[in-house]
């Protein structure tokens, strides 16, 4: 059995979670983790701590290809054909052709979040400064502030992300929104997805070195492509930070597929159901649910220009 207690160490009392087992007639209790101190915690907080000890927030037992090789070879056919054709541009067409790319990430991104500057909007003030009418402060915020978060990551793209990297994402994603106090910095009290369970705070730094050294092994393992969606619905199960977990996890997607010199691409907001669906199921272990979902999305991204090129 597990459970929370309070320990007092030189007059001030702490939080531990421990296990309690009986041997030989005798009650041993050993200290799992070290919680912080004392304050009243919820039931939901308990527990969320107690499934992460028994790792019911992580999903990714194996190294196990989802796709078949045949969606392998698509994916990988119609990212070379964009790159390809985007390297048959000359200098000014090849920059609108990215500026339309990073209004659609940024745009849909944010909107998946509850922003409602389209597509349209967002390219107009990122790249031609005009500031849309009935936009709120924050929407303002989060469009400039995942053009520079996006700009992070195409700056190291060419290297392995690390946990600074995730922690300086988060600041630049969440900068003027979120405060001061938390901006870059893990989670300290548990968040939840709607009412799902996400890694309690205590466990955050572990789980997310074990994501980069799983994926690390899972690239030499399975597909690239499924390497970065599948890492995608592990990050969102540990949702490290406060607040901008999803976004984050957006550009750790794409930095993961830019790593291996795979086309970035863009999840729509008009699926955000499917997505939102996906990620539910991929929780349950049907992780699957993501890797289709991503597929299908990674086509449409691209499935003009493959009848182009």
């Amino acid at each position: 059995m597990t459970y929370v207690v309070i320990k007092k160490i030189k007059n001030r009392e702490y939080l531990y979670l421990v296990e309690s087992k009986i041997i030989n007639n005798k009650t041993i209790q050993k200290t799992l983790k070290y919680i912080g101190p004392k304050r009243d915690l919820t039931e939901d907080e308990v527990n969320c701590i107690k499934e992460s000890q028994e790792r019911k927030d992580w999903i990714l037992l194996n190294f196990e290809e989802q796709l078949s090789y045949q969606k392998h070879n698509e994916l990988q056919k119609i990212s070379d054909m964009q790159t390809k054709y985007l390297k048959k541009l000359d200098i000014a067409t090849l920059e609108k052709e990215k500026e339309k790319f990073l209004s659609d990430f940024i745009s849909n991104s944010n909107s998946i979040e509850g922003s409602t500057m389209t597509q349209n909007e967002t390219s107009n003030y990122l790249f031609n400064n005009i500031v849309p009418t009935n936009t709120t402060k924050k929407e303002i915020h989060m469009a400039e502030n995942l053009f520079e978060a996006w700009k992070y990551v195409q700056k190291n793209k060419d290297r392995f992300p690390n946990e600074k990297d995730l922690c300086e994402l988060h600041k630049l994603v969440n900068k003027n929104i979120e405060s001061e106090e938390t901006l870059g910095k893990f989670k300290k009290y548990q968040n939840y997805i709607d009412e799902i369970h996400t890694s309690a705070p205590v466990y955050v730094k572990e789980r997310l070195k074990e994501l980069l050294n799983w994926i690390k092994k899972a690239y030499k393992e399975i597909n690239d492509f499924e390497v970065a969606f599948q890492s995608h619905i592990q990050f969102e199960i540990i949702h490290p930070f406060v607040d901008g977990n999803g976004r984050v996890g957006r550009l750790l997607l794409n930095w993961l597929l830019m790593y291996k010199n795979k086309e970035p691409f863009s999840i729509k907001n008009k699926n955000r159901g499917q997505y939102i669906s996906a990620l539910n199921n991929s929780r349950r272990g049907k992780i699957e649910a993501i890797c289709i979902f991503c597929y299908e999305e990674y086509l449409n991204q691209y499935k003009f220009y493959s009848f182009e090129n």
